[in-house]
């Protein structure tokens, strides 16, 4: 079942916003958090940590505007299958 046009066009929002930021900030040289201002020339590792994160979400976005039209398969069980639940099993 395909996701519902509201969710789609909030993701292809959003998406279009990172991707701006990220034009910003590599034209400024200074990434932006919320609680985080970081220099290229002072901090390059924070920098591309949080140009890297926005990249993350745009790729997210076009996962789901993808899914949206029938191209993919669903992103958000593709994540549940791939990544770790929290459920750890201890060796004896």
């Amino acid at each position: 079942m395909s996701p519902d046009l509201t969710t789609t066009v909030l993701f292809a929002v959003l998406g279009l916003i990172a991707l701006w930021s990220i034009m910003n900030n590599l034209a400024t040289g200074n990434a932006e958090t919320r609680w985080w201002i970081v220099n290229v020339k002072e901090n390059p590792g924070g920098f591309y940590l949080i140009i890297f994160s926005k990249a993350a979400f745009i790729s997210f976005s076009i996962a789901v505007i993808l899914h949206a039209f029938g191209l993919i398969g669903d992103p958000f069980v593709w994540m549940r299958q791939f990544f770790p639940t929290g459920h750890w099993q201890v060796p004896p």
